[in-house]
């Protein structure tokens, strides 16, 4: 390019190539994450339920038997995990009461390998929808009789309960 058009190309560049760039690599995803979020938004207003009716029927989720502080999600840990998985500690507790609400949480060990792990982990979260896993640590520890490697998972299951 001749140089007395050098300065009329660099602005061309600036005018036209500066907010292309920025358009193109920095606020493009922005705005279709933004537009997805609204859309979202949209559809999720469409499905917000009525509030129910004096005398209707409680919600399932209200009516979930409590599993942490009776031992229940210990039996279901039993009767879905695999035959190589064993629970080696669970710990019940209150974590919040509020305004009628409790969040109980357990903290449940489970020793094992490590498919059979991810089996039990799998099972709990599709057949117990009343709890959820909030958090999974998982530890190699060497036993001491056997100086073997062990593989332990410790999770967190906590529970939303409903007083009336």
């Amino acid at each position: 390019m001749p140089y007395r058009y050098r300065g009329l190309g660099l602005l061309a560049l600036l005018v036209v190539a500066l907010p292309w760039m920025a358009w193109r690599f920095a606020l493009h995803d922005t705005f279709a994450a933004w537009r997805e979020c609204r859309r979202l938004e949209r559809r999720l207003e469409a499905l917000v339920p009525t509030a129910p009716m004096a005398g209707a029927a409680v919600p399932s989720a209200v009516e979930a038997p409590e599993l942490i502080l009776s031992g229940g999600l210990l039996d279901s840990v039993r009767r879905f995990a695999p035959a190589g998985v064993h629970a080696t500690g669970y710990v019940p507790a209150v974590t919040l009461q509020q305004d009628g609400i409790e969040i109980h949480t357990a903290q449940l060990t489970l020793t094992g390998p490590f498919a059979e792990l991810l089996r039990t982990v799998d099972a709990l979260e599709r057949r117990l929808p009343a709890c959820r896993l909030r958090s999974a640590e998982w530890q190699t520890i060497v036993q001491p009789r056997t100086r073997r490697p062990q593989l332990v998972l410790t999770l967190y299951v906590q529970q939303p309960i409903f007083e009336p």
